[in-house]
C-alpha cells in the first residue's frame, strides 16, 4: 500500500511515484517550449485542458481547429501525446515550431530528423521528455 495518510497523496507525490508528470507540470513545460506570441496561429493536438487554456491565453486568439484546418495552418503545434506527432506534422507551417512529448532524447531526435525538423530543446518531464523543433522556412 502506498501512503497511509487518510487524505491520500498529492498530484506531485503521485507523479514522483509513477515517474509521470502531472497535467499542470506538463502544461507548464509544453507552453514554455512553445514560446507562443500574441496572434500566433497555434494548434493543440491531444493536449489536456490546462495546456489548451495556457496556449489560448498566450496567443490571444482562438486555437486552430485541428479537425478542419488545412495543411501548414499553424505557426506553433503542440502535441500532448507522442503517438499524435505524425498526424500533427501536416499542420506545421514552414518556419514554425513543433513541441511534443517523447520517451527519451533519442526518440525526440529520430522523430525530428525523420520529419525534416531541427531539434532545438529537450527537457526532462517525469519519465519522458518534452522537446521542441523548428521546420526550416520555405526558400524564396
Amino acid at each position: 500500500m502506498v501512503g497511509t495518510r487518510p487524505e491520500g497523496c498529492s498530484q506531485t507525490e503521485e507523479a514522483l511515484l509513477t515517474g509521470m508528470a502531472g497535467e499542470g507540470e506538463q502544461a507548464a513545460v509544453l507552453s514554455a517550449l512553445a514560446g507562443v506570441r500574441r496572434g500566433d496561429p497555434v494548434a493543440a493536438v491531444g493536449c489536456g485542458r490546462i495546456t489548451v487554456a495556457s496556449l489560448a491565453a498566450g496567443c490571444g486568439v482562438p486555437l486552430v481547429d485541428v479537425a478542419t484546418a488545412g495543411d501548414e495552418a499553424a505557426k506553433v503545434v503542440v502535441v500532448g501525446k507522442a503517438f499524435d506527432v505524425p498526424g500533427a506534422l501536416r499542420l506545421l507551417a514552414p518556419g514554425g515550431r513543433l513541441v511534443a512529448i517523447a520517451a527519451d532524447r533519442g526518440a525526440a531526435e529520430r522523430v525530428a530528423v525523420g520529419a525534416g525538423l531541427v531539434l532545438r530543446h529537450v527537457e526532462r518531464l517525469g519519465g519522458q521528455v518534452a522537446w521542441s523543433a523548428v521546420r526550416p522556412a520555405a526558400g524564396p
